[in-house]
């Protein structure tokens, strides 16, 4: 598996990719569900399947007070995600610039032109760009105007618990 550790590093001749963000905190079942999604259906169209993550977490930048606890160390979510049979993981450095893109300049700089996306799959609680204004939705609205197709996973729940990365954390 490639870990691409900025956007630039990522091969112009990379893609067509399927892809997947998100943090994958603790790499749990859900998770697990839509790499192995994603990996089936990078084979099916001889894509290459991308998972898409962010080094440090987010809300240690937006929210440095949180007290956010990790589940797993980066090292240890890559050998797991590794393990999924991805063909790649870029860990995108999450700062300023990247905290201030617009759902739309993520869509097109990084999804549309750099991995060349042909499907983008998410949970129904994504939400992406400055001030995380994108969503779901909106996600797919770009999609259609620029070539990708967006697949959205309804919550999972086990013993009626939702499988989660939060949930997770409140159980630990």
């Amino acid at each position: 598996m490639h870990v691409f550790h900025k956007l630039d590093e990522v091969p112009a001749k990379f893609g067509p990719t399927v892809v997947s963000i998100g943090n994958f905190d603790g790499v749990h079942r859900a998770h697990s569900h839509v790499l192995r999604e994603i990996v089936e259906r990078a084979r099916q169209q001889g894509a290459k399947a991308i998972a898409v993550t962010f080094e440090p977490h987010p809300v240690r930048i937006l929210k440095p007070d949180s007290g956010l606890k990790l589940i797993t160390p980066t090292r240890e979510k890559l050998r797991l995600l590794e393990a999924s049979g991805l063909d790649a993981v870029l860990l995108l450095p999450f700062g300023r610039d990247l905290s201030l893109m617009t759902p739309r300049q993520f869509a097109e700089e990084i999804l549309r032109k750099q991995l060349r996306a042909r499907e983008v799959h998410e949970g129904y609680n994504f939400h992406f760009g400055h001030k995380a204004a994108g969503n779901v939705g909106t996600l797919a609205e770009f999609g259609r105007e620029m070539g990708f197709e967006v697949k959205v996973y309804p919550e999972m729940k086990l013993r009626g618990e939702p499988v989660s990365s939060s949930h997770v954390r409140r159980l630990l």
